[in-house]
């Protein structure tokens, strides 16, 4: 069951949210709880059907805050029901086999799982090696690229979890916010004694922020739209009242957040690999060695060989960028440009600072890189490449074949880094 969202954890997760905000029928009628159970045991037995756990370990988070705020005791005819309703949710989820994928990971490994740990190990290391973010939308291939276990070939968009998602994207000013916005959303809608319905947005809220850890559920706009109404029912009612949470409460959130980032910055694991802007250096920082990577010659999964060729030479230094205008003013001698140049032309200043060029199945006339005399080049291409520019580049300078190689040049590393010292002397 999915409901039209296209994802069965996104559906489960807004169920767990309205099996929640339906309890509110009863904060208004007496007689309206009777509606709200009703309510509850279909949207139960639709929560079940959708498989998820994560939409079920949600929907029990957001009912304990329910649960602690009623009034006691209550009616035997009413404790009757719930139980009834109960018994029909755990019925239906029996008859639909559901309570066998509900205890999958309990008795043996369950991938679905493990694959989730592995995923959310990372995102402290990510946070700390990206202090300005990986990028909206970029999480899992910049995991899946620089973090993945390299005996694993899952392929993933995000991490499986929109708070570490959207964690590891933005930066640490956008990481602050975000911490210190969820904050804020539980103090101002934490429930008190005079206030117990206050349990209802809470525990939507609750139910929400579970759903989105166990599943990249916190995209789809649809499922903002029970919270945010909750959340401004709550602001209308406080300000009407003028019944607001203790300062010491609302002083909370910010220095909270502070504390968490800081936490995250100073005890998460770091790796041997740093983002900064658009490029990404491997190894000591400043490097010496620049690449401009071509997906065409390098390939897709480009990041892979050089995480391999680190793991036999963890003295390797070197940075990435996919734009020659990203290359820095000054700090770069050695240079390598794979195919294409793309963005403007390399300027004649920054060409007169290299000590060496290394260009690998160029596509453009030795007329666009106007080096200087002192500046060593290197000329590879492949023995197949569909290189317009290949015969130019033969009357200038001696040039490398690579026998059996096209476009696309395999294990790069070994070609490009591995017959030359590395700038430390290596």
């Amino acid at each position: 069951m999915d409901w039209g969202l296209g994802n069965p954890n996104k559906t489960a997760a807004l169920i767990a949210t309205l099996a929640v905000a339906v309890w509110s029928l009863a904060y208004v009628r007496s007689w309206l709880f009777w509606v709200s159970l009703v309510g509850f045991s279909v949207l139960g037995v639709c929560l079940v059907h959708t498989f998820s756990r994560g939409g079920l370990a949600a929907a029990f988070c957001g009912l304990v805050p329910l649960l602690i705020a009623l009034h006691r005791p209550w009616a035997w005819t009413r404790i009757v029901a719930v139980v009834i309703a109960v018994w029909v949710i755990i019925g239906a989820s029996i008859f639909l086999q559901a309570h066998e994928r509900f205890g999958q990971g309990i008795a043996q490994e369950d991938r679905s799982i493990s694959n989730r740990f592995v995923l959310w190990k990372a995102a402290p290391t990510m946070m700390v090696d990206a202090p300005s973010g990986w990028g909206l939308g970029e999480s899992g291939k910049a995991y899946t690229d620089w973090y993945q276990p390299l005996d694993r070939n899952e392929s993933y968009r995000t991490l499986v979890n929109s708070h570490l998602t959207w964690l590891v994207e933005f930066g640490w000013l956008g990481r602050f916010a975000y911490l210190a916005a969820w904050i804020a959303v539980f103090v101002i809608c934490f429930p008190s004694r005079n206030a117990p319905w206050l349990s209802i947005p809470f525990g939507i809220w609750v139910s929400f922020f579970v759903g989105a850890f166990f599943s990249s559920v916190a995209e789809s706009p649809w499922l903002w739209i029970v919270p945010t109404a909750a959340l401004l029912w709550v602001f209308v009612w406080r300000a009407r009242t003028r019944v607001f949470p203790e300062r010491k409460w609302l002083l909370l959130p910010l220095p909270t957040a502070l504390v968490l980032c800081l936490a995250i910055a100073t005890f998460a694991p770091r790796s041997a690999f740093h983002r900064e802007g658009s490029s990404l250096v491997v190894g000591p920082i400043p490097p010496k060695r620049w690449i401009v990577i071509d997906k065409k010659v390098l390939g897709n999964s480009f990041p892979r060989p050089l995480r391999t060729a680190l793991a036999k030479n963890s003295a390797l230094s070197c940075a990435l960028v996919a734009n020659i205008d990203d290359l820095p003013a000054s700090g770069v001698s050695d240079l390598i440009i794979a195919g294409t140049i793309q963005g403007k032309p390399i300027s004649s200043e920054k060409l007169k600072s290299l000590e060496s060029i290394t260009l690998v199945n160029p596509t453009f006339p030795p007329i666009s890189l106007p080096l200087a005399k002192e500046t060593t080049l290197r000329v590879i291409i492949g023995e197949f490449a569909q290189s317009a520019s290949a015969s130019d580049w033969e009357s200038i300078a001696k040039v490398e074949n690579l026998p059996g190689v096209g476009d696309f040049v395999p294990n790069w590393p070994d070609v490009l880094l591995g017959s030359k010292k590395e700038p430390n002397g290596t």
